[in-house]
């Protein structure tokens, strides 16, 4: 009786092996279920509005579901950093940090697309530029979060953000304001450059390796010797 057997070529195995050991050690299918259960709630229920405490007249506002939920879907990729064996992955120097940039870019495809092609069937194909830009500037805040507070509570910052826009976000004659970048319009542009320049700084914030930092420190200590110097002379 004859067996239809894949044969993977051995190259390919030896690729794809350090990113099966760097999910397995992580919560990768906690993490990719979460994502699809936000796209599959902002697709059934990402209209439905609920009532919150804001600083406007009447001292409330109303907000969708998808709103809320834009944060959890930009912010779980970067759970994709945490590790319990982290202290030892880092020394695996270059090839780590490739393979983990390359993992967490693809965790955030994964994300948003679960939740733009939910907002784009379920809600509002005009809407996914406007979620699009929401989920950069989270994804960074995210990021920044990371960085400061540990992967671990890479959610602190856009948590604490959302709260912010949320009461303070809204302007005069029922508007918001212009750094209200989950609620402005798609073709806003101040807060589309600000959303922008929040991922921006989101990723150089990763980038920086333990080596980067600490060339970083050797070369800000020595601007401040020399600047030390300099008024000592004076």
């Amino acid at each position: 009786m004859s067996r239809n057997i894949i044969v993977v070529p051995h190259s390919h195995w030896l690729r794809a092996r350090p990113i099966i050991a760097y999910l397995q050690i992580r919560n990768s299918r906690w993490l990719l279920t979460a994502m699809l259960a936000i796209g599959v709630v902002v697709w059934s229920w990402g209209t439905f509005e609920t009532s919150i405490p804001a600083a406007t007249d009447t001292g409330g506002a109303k907000i969708e579901f998808w709103r809320l939920l834009a944060v959890g879907s930009a912010s779980l990729p970067a759970l994709t950093v945490t590790s319990q064996m982290e202290a030892l992955e880092v020394a695996g120097g270059f090839p780590y940090f490739k393979l983990r940039r390359g993992i967490l870019g693809g965790a955030f495809a994964i994300s948003s697309g679960c939740i733009l092609v939910a907002v784009a069937v379920g809600i509002d194909s005009a809407l996914v530029p406007l979620v699009a830009r929401a989920l950069f500037a989270w994804f960074g805040l995210a990021l920044i979060s990371g960085r400061l507070l540990g992967w671990n509570y890479s959610w602190i910052l856009p948590i604490g953000a959302l709260c912010v826009l949320l009461y303070w976000g809204h302007g005069s004659g029922g508007g918001y304001q212009w750094w209200e970048f989950t609620a402005q319009p798609a073709t806003h542009l101040p807060s589309l450059i600000f959303a922008i320049t929040l991922f921006v700084a989101g990723v150089l914030a990763c980038s920086l390796t333990p080596w980067r930092l600490n060339r970083t420190r050797r070369v800000v200590s020595r601007m401040v010797a020399d600047v030390g110097v300099h008024f000592s002379r004076n």
